[in-house]
């Protein structure tokens, strides 16, 4: 059997991992996407005619569909911090830093890598 194939039969896609985020002092964990999850996102985050994406909005959806633990959908959440949905909680819950934070570990999940390192795996 080819190893291309040997590995894609062996495989899951369904991948999570915890993130530290210092301030809080625990752990949330994250989950890979798949394509149509990120499609969604990209759809919801489209605005105005020209359907240009608000990259702070799709960056906020990204986090709420791969977020396992904490549920930016939980009522009291929300309520704590009176966010009118679950992308608006994450805006008002988490500071800037811990948002970009968990955006990049969601996409090196979902199998996004930098350019650097597909060069250097490529060489190996």
């Amino acid at each position: 059997m080819a190893k291309g194939l040997e590995a894609l039969l062996g495989a899951t896609t369904d991948l999570q991992e915890e993130i530290y985020i210092p301030r809080l002092k625990t752990h949330f964990t994250i989950k890979a996407l798949d394509e149509d999850s990120i499609e969604r996102a990209r759809a919801q985050a489209t605005t105005g005619k020209d359907g240009s994406v608000d990259g702070a909005l799709f960056n906020r959806l990204l986090i709420v569909k791969s977020a396992a633990d904490p549920d930016f959908n939980d009522k009291a959440l929300k309520d704590h911090y009176e966010a009118s949905d679950a992308a608006d909680c994450v805006r008002k819950a988490l500071l800037p830093g811990e948002q970009t934070r968990l955006i990049q570990s969601v996409l090196a999940l979902s199998g996004f890598v930098e350019d650097a390192e597909l060069v250097e795996d490529a060489k190996n």
